[in-house]
């Protein structure tokens, strides 16, 4: 073949691939406008409202439990409302309890809607914040305290929707639940797993829950973007234990091998599990919906994040974000070790450790700690589990995601919905495993310091926050009654 033949060919290759890059994008997702007549309220006299009961929950302190006290709290306004609700205790601990109530929508079958949040809260320690965890301190438009996002707040943005429904006699083609629930922060042996467990009927005839996971978020993506990150799937966790045994020895004189150099060698090697990058639908969505609001070349490289060229652009900024590493790969987190020390010169013989590994939706936890255990025996270091569980997902076609996608953006002008795989596990994961459609959102525009304070110091919430969560449920749900009638 001759010089200019191949010259040519090249060029064609090279045009076939150009065309190729540019034609192919990702898919986005489909938003439904809302087209539902909604009543005209006053949302910032209700948000007023709403910011007193929520000093009221915050200042029970459910740490972990006491979720009763809560679940009573949030009856009495129920009751005031004339609503019935029901308590459920786990029994034998009493004080672990959720609550429920119903309103009835004309098909009582099936398309039911689930509003669910917890009570329960974590830790926090009073020296590091700037005013007492649990006084529900309201300074200027701000409420204070643990629980504001994580996620009472989000239970009153609930429960007003709840609320309002029942006050302006919406009808309802489906059924609706208020459902708070215990034990969440503590992997929910007292909540949701026995909620599914023994209580499986309260879900039928429900098909969709709206749940947290996900949140809005303002100039965090990108400068000037607000964004409402609909969680449709998360992770599942590979939780380990680790103990390598040896023979003990003097700090002078090292063996070749010895425990706490066996666990040093394999705790290096078992992180490769997650150098792999993976992009799947939900997540090629994700970067897509950015794509939508940056700047060129972003915005190109940001809707074709599949493409093989441009990925290899892309992988440099997940690897850069630790927050789009944890979207798009199996994590390996130590989360121990111990060489149980006895002197500065003693090679003890035992050391243990801990791993927490985070699985993206679709892989095999069973097969990933068999890796992991033969792996271990490589090494010599015994790795065993204390807890596999699979990741979970739900449509990015699902009514309620599209119906929560269109709100939203009509809401707040100038957003974008993306969907969202959440790195930590919800009550999601198991409200999934019977069937349930399942979608996290606290709908307000959170800084990237208000989501810090998510476990962390000075956790709050804006009443223009509760202003626009309850008005976005509100409209919602008042949204999708009019879709499934259609």
């Amino acid at each position: 073949m001759s010089l200019k033949k191949i010259g040519i060919t090249v060029l064609a290759l090279i045009a076939i691939f150009l065309i190729y890059t540019i034609a192919f994008t990702e898919k986005g997702i489909k938003p439904i406008q809302p087209e539902a007549t909604v009543p005209s309220l006053d949302y910032s006299a209700l948000s007023e409202e709403a910011a007193k009961d929520l000093q009221a929950y915050i200042r029970i302190a459910t740490i972990r439990g006491r979720e009763k006290e809560g679940a009573l709290f949030l009856k009495s306004v129920l009751d005031k409302r004339g609503i019935p609700s029901r308590i459920i205790e786990y029994p034998g601990k009493p004080d672990r309890a959720s609550l429920l109530a119903e309103l009835k929508g004309k098909d009582t079958t099936k398309e039911g809607l689930i509003l669910t949040s917890h009570i329960d809260v974590v830790e926090a320690d009073a020296k590091d914040w700037d005013v007492p965890p649990f006084s529900g301190i309201r300074k200027g438009d701000r409420i204070h305290g643990r629980g504001a996002v994580d996620v009472k707040g989000l239970g009153i943005m609930q429960l007003y929707a709840f609320l309002l429904i029942h006050e302006n006699k919406i009808p309802l083609e489906r059924n609706l639940m208020f459902l708070a629930i215990a034990d969440e922060e503590s992997r929910s042996e007292y909540g949701a797993r026995f909620l599914v467990d023994k209580h499986k009927e309260i879900f039928n005839g429900y098909e969709y829950v709206w749940n947290e996971g996900g949140t809005g978020s303002k100039d965090i993506a990108i400068q000037g973007s607000k964004v409402f990150n609909i969680q449709l799937a998360e992770k599942g966790a590979v939780w380990l234990d680790l103990k390598a045994k040896s023979i003990p020895g003097h700090g002078s004189t090292p063996p070749v091998s010895y425990a706490a150099k066996s666990m040093v060698d394999f705790l290096q090697e078992v992180q490769n599990i997650g150098n792999k990058t993976m992009i799947k639908d939900e997540t090629a969505a994700f970067f897509y919906s950015l794509g939508g609001i940056s700047n060129f070349p972003d915005s190109f490289v940001l809707k074709r994040s599949r493409n093989p060229l441009l990925f290899i652009i892309l992988k440099g900024v997940i690897n850069s974000n630790r927050h789009l590493r944890a979207m798009t790969r199996n994590t390996v987190s130590l989360t121990g070790i111990d060489s149980h020390p006895i002197g500065m010169n003693v090679i003890t013989s035992e050391t243990t450790g801990s791993l927490d590994i985070r699985i993206l939706p679709g892989q095999d936890e069973k097969k990933i700690f068999e890796e992991v255990k033969a792996l271990g025996e490589k090494y010599g270091v015994e790795v065993s589990a204390r807890h596999l569980e699979s990741g979970s997902i739900s449509p990015m076609d699902g009514l309620l995601f599209r119906v929560l996608a269109g709100t939203v953006t009509a809401v707040e002008p100038g957003s974008i919905a993306t969907p969202f795989l959440s790195p930590g596990t919800t009550d999601s994961s198991y409200l999934r495993q019977i069937g349930l459609k399942c979608y996290g959102l606290i709908p307000a525009l959170l800084s990237s310091e208000e989501i810090d304070g998510i476990h962390g110091k000075n956790e709050s919430m804006s009443i223009p926050q509760l202003k626009m969560g309850i008005e976005i449920l509100f409209k919602s749900i008042i949204e999708y009654n009019h879709q499934v009638a259609k």
